[in-house]
């Protein structure tokens, strides 16, 4: 039976939109236990609740993990933390707040993507590379609450009101582009080699009445970013001594990839959307896109991207080469690939569509899932409450991780499990202000008599140091 109606509601890419934003309010109230990149949350979250609870200005991001100091650190400009902070005054800190800005911020860089498209390209690419970027490793990420995928849809509106201010020279779109651009750069410097678009912007251009100062929106927006990663973190860092990474030289990132030859090839193949499928059809779409003919626009604009996202790759080095969400500023460009693949397909688009879009989700799902096996470190908070002052120090064997003293809601040391065996390691952190030890037994059964033993479950043993 013909259901003309079910066509022409799938072919309506406001509707996939929608069905992403909605698929990604599941569990958003989940604690940061996921398997992938808790950390990470961990850290912002840390920011936020220190906003929240007024213990810093917004210039002076702060974390829990002080190791003896502050925890001011230099980090990635903490607006988002900020706002996160501010709304937990109305409705209580929680990490859903968090999260919602992230998966709303995200969804709304979906659909200037696809209006920046459909100028463009066919409104068949538009749709099909909108579809890709959704399940792509974008779709795990949207939900996070990280910087990654606000930055890149934020760069994203930035572009789309350049070329509308490229168009019509109104100040509406002259400032939000400069606006949004250099937001952009700031929530996370990594989207900086998008700015290759001035280059397809200039020459897509060329034949059409120029607005020469329009140009000048891209260069100016790249102020904010040096002085806010450049200037105030090397500041921040020299002050409290806490840094952010930025990175190392481009000869380590260039040994790093050298020696691990096969996780960049899975970085560069795989994790842009966790699809092996997703990478042949990217194959298919170069084919046929050098066979029709690349137009000068794309020749130009393409090497720079390269040259600008090699290096910020090199620079990363080995973080590049763990870390799935460093490759987010080329995603755009892949699902842009992909879709006009898709669209010279047929009626095999939406087969192939849909075998990619399982593979991708699939591979993604997990992330979705309340992790089982670290719900144990859930009942922190309740050990923190009944038996650690809110003031205290405490270390803990997180091993790298600052998920645990996040969960603690304390603040001091994270430490390897190596570490609490050594009694002149604990002696210093007791001489430091040190005043508990929570300890994981789970990695560390064993540990050196430290002091009074307040609490010993099955999970963690809690150490009052000093007694």
């Amino acid at each position: 039976m013909n259901k003309p109606w079910l066509a022409k509601l799938t072919s309506n890419i406001f509707v996939w939109i929608a069905l992403f934003f909605l698929v990604h309010l599941i569990g958003i109230s989940n604690p940061p236990i996921e398997a992938a990149h808790s950390w990470r949350q961990a850290t912002g979250l840390m920011v936020a609740r220190n906003y929240f609870a007024g213990n810093t200005s917004f210039w002076y991001p702060m974390v829990d993990e002080t190791s003896g100091g502050t925890g001011i650190i230099g980090m990635e400009f903490p607006l988002l933390y900020y706002i996160q902070g501010k709304l937990g005054l109305l409705f209580g800190f929680h990490v859903g707040i968090g999260r919602l800005l992230n998966v709303l911020i995200s969804t709304l860089g979906l659909v200037y993507f696809n209006a920046l498209l459909r100028r463009f390209s066919a409104e068949k690419t538009a749709f099909y590379a909108t579809l890709l970027l959704m399940v792509s490793c974008f779709f795990m990420y949207s939900r996070k609450v990280m910087p990654d995928t606000e930055a890149l849809a934020v760069y994203l509106i930035g572009i789309y009101y350049f070329f509308e201010a490229l168009r019509f020279g109104r100040w509406k779109d002259v400032v939000l582009s400069l606006v949004m651009l250099s937001l952009g750069l700031l929530l996370k410097i990594s989207v900086l080699p998008l700015l290759a678009f001035v280059v397809f912007a200039f020459v897509k251009t060329s034949n059409e009445p120029k607005k020469p100062t329009v140009f000048l929106i891209p260069l100016l927006s790249l102020i904010p970013a040096f002085l806010w990663y450049f200037i105030w973190n090397p500041y921040l860092a020299s002050h409290f001594g806490s840094w952010y990474n930025l990175g190392g030289g481009l000869l380590d990132g260039g040994k790093a990839f050298l020696a691990s030859p096969f996780l960049l090839l899975e970085q560069l193949v795989f994790h842009p959307f966790l699809s092996y499928l997703a990478f042949g059809l990217f194959v298919f779409g170069i084919f046929r896109l050098v066979k029709s003919g690349v137009s000068w626009a794309w020749k130009l604009s393409l090497p720079i991207f390269l040259i600008l996202f090699s290096g910020y790759a090199l620079k990363a080095g080995v973080i590049f080469l763990t870390h799935e969400y460093y490759i987010l500023p080329a995603v755009p460009l892949l699902a842009i690939l992909g879709g006009y693949a898709l669209s010279i397909l047929g009626k095999y688009a939406w087969i192939w569509m849909l075998c990619i879009s399982t593979e991708a989700i699939g591979n993604q799902l997990y992330d979705f899932r309340l992790n089982q096996s670290e719900t144990y470190k859930l009942g922190l908070k309740h050990l923190a409450e009944q038996y650690i002052p809110e003031d205290a120090l405490v270390a803990i064997n997180g091993n790298s991780n600052p998920q645990e003293l996040y969960l603690l809601g304390r603040k001091g040391w994270n430490l390897s499990d190596e570490a609490l065996r050594q009694k002149g390691v604990v002696n210093e952190l007791t001489t430091m202000g040190c005043a508990y030890l929570v300890v994981n037994k789970r990695t560390l059964s064993v540990l050196p008599a430290y002091g009074m033993i307040r609490y010993d479950g099955v999970d963690y043993r809690l150490i009052q140091l000093g007694k």
